[in-house]
């Protein structure tokens, strides 16, 4: 009986596989059904008709497989998010899986370390302060052309931080979090201030912080700066907004640029799963101070 079973079984999936390059949206629709019945065991046929030679299938059942691989990394981010303690840098990588389930990530992580050794190089004979955050803004800035990202700007390729590390082109909070991961590997003291719509990153010195804003290529910043750009806005000035954000505010800021990038391209199934890791956050015990959450 175990053996007729698995018989019939095995001419069940085959007649699966054969079917998943149908034209027919309705015959489509319940092979698709009966994929997701499968659970687990789906797997190793889908990665067969991945690799087949009828492009419909193909196409097909790379999309079922892009689709479990962000079921899963919304469980793991999920589960990051439900923590107390947030850590910028594991956040952002955890966030990047829900684009590149199956991606390998180690080289952009390199790249922020190799970085942050050339920063290191220039700003070791530098007195803590100033001059580090410009040597900083400097190699970035003007020589690597990390700068703001002017069209399609809410597109997720502006938003994820493997993306921006490749292109140098993202939105401020991304361009924010690569000086200050290389800033924290190069033993500079920086934070992330979140302003409306705008975050930009704060150096400190002795006695004195100053100001850079990455999306324009590590432009130094004035406190003038600062309340113009909220008048241009129609927002009248609130000490908080000047004050340093937390990791966690980062990372639920990240998800709710997320949310409007996908919200735009109608990507309704990659929204239900950040809003899935948002509830998480949001849950988490003892969550640091919140911050500005407008978005960018």
């Amino acid at each position: 009986m175990g053996q007729d079973m698995h018989g019939l079984d095995q001419v069940r999936t085959r007649a699966l596989l054969d079917l998943m390059g149908d034209p027919s949206p309705t015959v489509w629709r319940e092979v698709r059904r009966e994929l997701g019945a499968l659970g687990k065991r789906v797997l190793p046929l889908l990665r067969r008709a991945a690799a087949g030679g009828d492009p419909q299938a193909r196409a097909r059942a790379r999309g079922l497989l892009l689709r479990r691989g962000r079921e899963l990394a919304t469980r793991r981010l999920c589960g990051y998010a439900h923590r107390g303690r947030i850590d910028l840098e594991s956040a952002l990588w955890l966030l990047a899986r829900l684009d590149e389930p199956g991606g390998d990530l180690r080289p952009y992580a390199l790249a922020l370390d190799a970085m942050a050794a050339e920063v290191a190089g220039r700003v070791e004979s530098l007195p803590p302060g100033h001059g580090r955050g410009l040597a900083l803004a400097e190699y970035l800035g003007d020589e690597l052309g990390y700068s703001g990202a002017t069209s399609d700007y809410h597109h997720p390729r502006h938003i994820h931080l493997h993306h921006v590390i490749a292109r140098k082109r993202g939105i401020p909070l991304t361009l924010v979090a690569i000086y200050l991961l290389v800033a924290r590997r190069a033993g500079i003291q920086a934070s992330a201030v979140a302003l409306p719509g705008h975050v930009v990153l704060r150096v400190f010195g002795p006695g004195k912080s100053v100001l850079l804003d990455p999306f324009d290529g590590g432009k130094v910043l004035q406190e003038r700066d600062c309340l113009r750009y909220l008048a241009e806005c129609g927002l009248s000035f609130h000490a908080r907004w000047l004050d340093d954000a937390g990791d966690s505010a980062l990372f639920e800021r990240q998800m709710r640029n997320l949310c409007v990038g996908y919200r735009r391209r109608r990507l309704e199934h990659e929204l239900a799963l950040i809003g899935r890791a948002l509830t998480a956050l949001q849950s988490r015990p003892q969550p640091e101070p919140a911050g500005s959450m407008v978005s960018a």
